[in-house]
């Protein structure tokens, strides 16, 4: 560092340490416009801020000299030493450029304005700093009523970097916030996060992934986790697919399996009822075996299935209509006679019946009388 800005800052220093008063307005300078990052990440592994610390401002002074320089740094409240970093001017350049957030310019004209942004580096916590500005005469001493301050506050966290690995279909949330899908790096601030993924990811109507564990043992897809340095996790999915059994009578085993699994599928017994009114009259189905699409699988009541991709299983049954059918036609039979019997029946004539009642009346009289 040159002596010329040596003595500028060593005088802002002792200025800093000794005047607690800040935001003074000195008669000469000004500090306007000034913005700057709140909040940042320090990665340890790269020994930079996330995102970068800048900050901007707008140096005015009035009743300049020739030959004078207008001086400007970012200073650390509780040591008094000027940061670490990069300044820049415009539109006079500075003078001198090193390691240090200070600028100095020289100026021309009695009256104007610089803006000037300074790139802070190796940050620290809770970091209290002042901007400082000040006038240098020709000698190049500090004009002691040419001082103005300005305080802030930035807070830098230890950045460390959390990593999610999921397949490509799996959305990962963390601390809230969905990612796109799949796996994942962040650069998040030291402490407790917490993260979610789906239990179940649906590839399409008949294939899904299953959630399984973390690569450190936890078994809840939503957990929280301490990053107190790098982590990788790794998201366990497995590819299950779904089964689908087609059948006249009820038959267990439809769902969804993992990959790779053997079903065992049976039939509780080779005979079953049919349902409604044919199974009150014991019309039942017959087992005849398992098949897949056009593809016989078994005839046995008891076969296994290997899940490696979505099945559709058809249980083949045959009707059997033989009791039903005997007796209806049975009933046939009864009601075909029942008709016939009914028609062979004479049928009564009204007049002779009629003379047949008047003679046995007139016989029933006639002993009366006698």
């Amino acid at each position: 560092m040159s002596s010329l800005r040596v003595a500028f800052f060593s005088v802002v220093a002792i200025t800093l340490v000794l005047a607690k008063t800040p935001n003074v307005l000195a008669q000469t300078t000004t500090i306007t416009n000034v913005s700057y990052t709140k909040h940042a990440l320090f990665d340890i592994d790269t020994q930079t801020p996330i995102p970068s610390i800048i900050v901007n401002a707008t140096i005015g002074y009035h009743d300049a000299k020739a030959g004078y320089y207008l001086a400007v740094g970012v200073f650390d409240l509780e040591d008094g030493n000027l940061v670490e970093g990069l300044g820049s001017s415009n539109p006079q350049p500075c003078s001198t450029s090193a390691r240090f957030a200070g600028c100095i310019v020289p100026i021309t004209n009695q009256q104007g304005s610089e803006i000037m942004q300074f790139s802070l580096t190796h940050p620290k916590g809770v970091w209290n700093l002042a901007l400082v500005a000040a006038l240098l005469d020709n000698a190049k001493d500090p004009i002691s009523n040419s001082f103005s301050d300005y305080t802030f506050t930035i807070d830098v966290q230890t950045a460390l970097t959390l990593t999610v690995d999921v397949p490509q279909n799996v959305r990962v949330s963390v601390d809230g916030v969905n990612g796109s899908g799949g796996s994942l790096e962040l650069v998040l601030p030291a402490g407790n996060h917490t993260i979610s993924v789906p239990e179940l990811v649906w590839v399409n109507g008949t294939t899904r992934l299953r959630f399984v564990d973390w690569s450190d043992g936890v078994t809840a897809p939503n957990r929280s986790v301490a990053l107190n340095y790098d982590i990788t996790l790794t998201g366990s999915y497995v590819v299950q697919y779904r089964l689908d059994i087609i059948s006249p009578v009820i038959v267990g085993g439809a769902g969804w399996y993992d990959r790779g699994v053997t079903v065992r599928l049976s039939v509780e017994t080779v005979t079953q009822p049919m349902g409604g009114i044919l199974g009150v009259l014991r019309g039942k189905w017959i087992f005849q075996g398992w098949a897949e699409g056009p593809s016989e699988i078994s005839r046995s009541p008891i076969t296994f299935v290997t899940m490696h991709s979505a099945q559709v299983v058809h249980v083949l049954w045959t009707p059997d209509y033989s009791v039903p059918l005997g007796i209806f036609a049975v009933i046939s039979l009864v009601s075909a006679a029942s008709i016939y019997i009914t028609r062979r029946r004479p049928k009564k004539r009204i007049g002779r019946s009629s003379r047949r009642k008047a003679r046995s009346q007139s016989r029933a009289n006639s002993r009366i009388r006698r």
